[in-house]
């Protein structure tokens, strides 16, 4: 087998130079399956590039390939290595490249670091985040069928928005084909837990489709009595109705009754048999020849996937007196069943000028829906101490999470401007995270003394909890750079600079009621909901049933961002044996975030909503080409993260992942990051290995503290620590086992090994904060895991109809979070991760695969005081598909 490529400079290109490259080593790789008598010659070499797709081998070494000429520290996936793991989204993919582990299968954590030091771009650009409590976006929602390839650079380039902390994720879609192409995908799933019967409701949802079709929306005539009263008490609307007496209070409380039929009260919890996972996509691309030269591409796809799972956690609490630390004596078990619907469409149109000019277009749409139900049984603080009481709490949940992104760009190569390129995009995206009809209330259970069991909803002012929620964002981003080949004797340069503009606007709104149940009998309390509260009941003025619009909970909000950058950088290349890139960004960075109260006007002082910085942030980077296969670099940056426009909005909300209540701080400081990185990588053939080691020092790094310790009601916020660092060392390898065939068999050269290994180390040190009695003061970084491994051992037999690839992944324990008031911090435990993916191609057009996940049947486990605080049955999953490709 030949030699991989190596490193070349040339002054046609960076990227004609890179798409040769990737070309040459998937025609190397590719080699050992033609016919040894037939040459490579050069048309055949442009045969293989378009055709060569099959092995994960040849796809990991072309990634390799790209990974070597890029010259700041970087990981690459690609399409066919995300399919082969049998990764379904852009998440589920990142967990095995070096250093990332995942949370809550939706964000990446980088070299330990949490996801607010991760970032990510959309083809470059920066796009909003559906995720209400989180900068990043959730990366669950990027299906991997409209993915090229995932891009994670972890040392930071002046190209790059200055808010880099662990590293940075660019997520590549489809563009146009070399040739015309159609692919369809069919597949299946089911999960272990999905043997018992799950739960649902009649909440009027098309579930199938994954949209809510105007049932769980806030009621027309309550939305139009909040404009028209404000806040909904008796008080307020006898005002509004000319003044507070007794005729105005009556007609007030009419009115509050009448609108309590408004709501969707259709939502009792019925057995339910759990279907097959079902998902399919299809796709068309194909190119046009216009004249000798130019050339029109198309590419569209559109994805579905419609999924449930039943979910099976426990939880428990620490009951606390004084510096004594009692954990509950039992669990609270909670069940339920999550169904979940993907939506996913892409269309991009290109259009090449001959060599030197293309444009292309990429819209994208995405839609993520999650219809839950939880019920809670166990105990709470008022009911741990009588054996004869527990409650069942009730949480339905739905969520609706859309992006859309419009994009247009261009590149240009001016060959008489001595191959000047220019590179620009403009971006025009919105997200919407809408979340209406969620609702939680609360059944007491009382054991009589035959046995039986009294079960009634709780008699209280706010028995029932409904919440409305709509927040969209909507963003603007335009950028262009330019770069200069030089050449000066033996030194060949590139000069680039760039210039780019963010804009973002956000709309917040929440909207809370509660059910006031005082006036009822327990009689009427103790059947299903919606005899509770029936018309009947609810009109009749004997059972003095109110609604109220929680104000004290208002997460009404307006916030908005600018940032203005430009860059200068310059490449320099010595003799084709030692590469410089140095450049520096700058960023004048601007956010508002306005809180509003229950009327839509302005609280507290503008001046305090205020976040204004500007300032240089220089990149370096070193590489020394010690020969044709060993290369060492050397990397420094200077960056920054700043606080989320939530986190600095001082509103109550729920983190819908952690179920935690969580208030922002208006007075948190960016963090300021220096990042220093070391690297040797050695590439032979088809193997490759790499060792690294990285230092991170952190000034006022953003940490989340709980501010209360009642029990079961955790509130969180976030604080500036004083200071923090990170430093470990990870390597990676690509091995194929072909040297193995003398001694165990020919059947040694179809196989490979791959993986990764994380060894780190982080500490911060904290101060005391008013209302948050924190344990330790010295302690690990959130989210932070000493050690993150993935391994992975692959199978392609000779004629490539058969592919397998066994995947162990794990993390070590890492803290979920701090504690306070003597508690222990909570961490997370480690997770080991087995999956199994095999396909079978019986010709070149189609392909059958399995895939078998968590067969270790492993749990996620969050500990504290060395008892379990929160645990997660997982369950094994099972997939089958079927693909057709022409």
């Amino acid at each position: 087998m030949s030699s991989m490529p190596k490193f070349t400079f040339s002054r046609i290109g960076r990227g004609v130079v890179l798409a040769l490259h990737t070309a040459a080593a998937a025609v190397s790789l590719n080699a050992a399956a033609q016919d040894p008598a037939e040459p490579l010659t050069p048309d055949s070499a442009s045969v293989e590039r378009i055709s060569v797709s099959g092995r994960l081998l040849s796809s990991a070494a072309a990634a390799a390939a790209e990974r070597r000429e890029l010259p700041y520290v970087a990981e690459l996936l690609g399409a066919e290595q995300i399919s082969r793991a049998g990764d379904s989204n852009a998440a589920t993919a990142l967990r095995r490249v070096t250093g990332l582990t995942l949370v809550k299968d939706k964000f990446i954590y980088v070299r330990g670091l949490g996801e607010r030091y991760s970032s990510t771009l959309l083809n470059g650009a920066m796009v909003p985040s559906p995720d209400p409590t989180r900068n990043v976006i959730p990366l669950d929602m990027f299906p991997a069928g409209i993915i090229e390839s995932l891009v994670v650079q972890k040392a930071y380039s002046p190209e790059l928005p200055a808010a880099f902390g662990g590293g940075n994720v660019n997520i590549r879609t489809t563009s146009i084909p070399l040739q015309r192409s159609f692919n369809v995908a069919l597949g299946t799933g089911y999960n272990s837990l999905n043997n018992e019967r799950g739960v649902s409701y009649a909440g009027g949802s098309n579930d199938w489709q994954g949209k809510d079709n105007g049932v769980r929306a806030i009621p027309a005539e309550l939305a139009i009595a909040q404009q028209q009263y404000g806040v909904l008490t008796p008080i307020n609307i006898a005002e509004n109705l000319g003044g507070v007496n007794a005729d105005n209070l009556a007609q007030a409380e009419n009115t509050l009754r009448h609108l309590g039929t408004a709501f969707n009260r259709n939502i009792d919890i019925n057995a339910t048999s759990i279907k097959p996972d079902v998902d399919g996509s299809i796709s068309f691309g194909d190119r046009f020849a216009l004249t000798s030269d130019s050339v029109f591409g198309v590419m569209t796809g559109l994805s579905y996937d419609r999924s449930t799972h039943n979910i099976q956690e426990q939880e428990r609490y620490y009951s606390v007196s004084g510096k004594n630390l009692t954990p509950l004596n039992r669990y609270d078990d909670i069940s339920g069943t999550e169904h979940q619907v993907k939506l996913s469409g892409m269309l991009s149109f290109g259009l090449d000028l001959g060599v030197n000019h293309h444009l292309e277009t990429a819209t994208i749409y995405l839609r993520d829906t999650k219809d839950e139900v939880k019920i809670k049984r166990g105990d709470s603080i008022e009911t741990i101490n009588e054996n004869n009481r527990s409650n069942t709490d009730t949480n339905i949940n739905y969520e609706q999470r859309t992006l859309l992104s419009n994009q247009i760009s261009g590149k240009h190569n001016f060959t008489p401007l001595n191959d000047l390129a220019l590179n620009w995009q403009y971006t025009k995206a919105k997200v919407r995270r809408y979340a209406p009809g969620q609702i939680e209330h609360r059944y007491l259970n009382e054991s009589q003394a035959d046995g039986s069991v009294f079960s009634f909803l709780r008699r209280n002012q706010n028995a029932v909890n409904y919440s409305f929620s709509d927040m969209q964002d909507n963003t603007e981003n335009l950028s262009w750079d330019t770069k200069l080949p030089l050449t000066l004797g033996k030194v060949e340069m590139m000069l680039s600079t760039g210039y780019a503009h963010f804009e973002r606007s956000r709309n917040a709104q929440t909207d809370r009621f509660n059910f006031d149940t005082v006036g009822f009998n327990l009689n009427q309390l103790s059947g299903r909901f919606f005899e509770i509260f029936s018309d009947d009941n609810i009109l009749n003025p004997s059972n003095g049933f109110k609604i109220s619009n929680v104000t004290t909970q208002a997460d009404d909000y307006l916030a908005a961002q600018m940032i203005d950058a430009g860059y200068l950088a310059l490449e320099l290349n010595y003799n084709y044996t030692v590469r410089l890139n140095l450049g520096v960004r700058y960023e004048d960075f601007k956010q508002i975030s306005i809180p509003l109260t229950a009327n839509n006007s302005i609280s507290g002082s503008i001046t305090d909503s205020i976040l204004q910085a500007d300032d240089f942030y220089p990149a370096l980077a070193l590489t020394w080409f010690i020969n044709d296969d060993l290369q060492a670099r050397l990397g420094y940056s200077q960056t920054t993260v700043r606080p989320d426009l939530r986190e600095v909005t001082p509103v109550l909300y729920i983190d819908p992942l952690t179920d935690f209540n969580v208030t922002g701080f208006a007075n948190l400081q960016s963090t300021d990051i220096n990042s220093l990185d070391a690297r040797l990588e050695w590439y032979a053939d088809s193997s490759n290995y790499s060792l690294g080691v990285f230092y991170k020092a952190l000034k006022n790094p953003i940490e989340a503290i709980e501010l209360s310790a009642s029990d079961g009601n955790l509130l969180m916020s976030f604080r500036n620590a004083q200071s923090g660092k990170l430093y470990g060392i990870e390597a990676d390898f690509l091995q194929p086992l072909g040297f193995f065939s003398d001694s165990i068999g020919q059947f040694a050269g179809n196989f490979f090994v791959a993986g990764n290994i994380t060894v780190s180390n982080s500490a911060i040190t904290i101060q005391r904060f008013p209302g948050a009695n924190l344990t330790n003061l010295t302690r690990s970084l959130n989210g932070h895991s000493k050690y993150i491994a993935n391994l992975q051992l692959g199978f392609d037999s000779d004629n490539n109809q058969h592919n397998a690839t066994l995947t162990y992944n794990v993390f070590g324990k890492r803290i979920a979070f701090a504690g306070v008031n003597e508690k222990g911090d909570a961490f997370e435990q480690p997770f080991h991760s087995l999956d199994l993916t095999y396909s079978y191609a019986p010709s070149d057009s189609m392909t059958v695969k399995l895939g078998l996940k968590n067969l270790l049947d492993n749990d996620v486990e969050i500990l504290q005081q060395n008892e379990i605080l929160q645990k997660r049955i997982e369950g094994q999953s099972y997939s089958l598909s079927f693909a057709y490709k022409y």
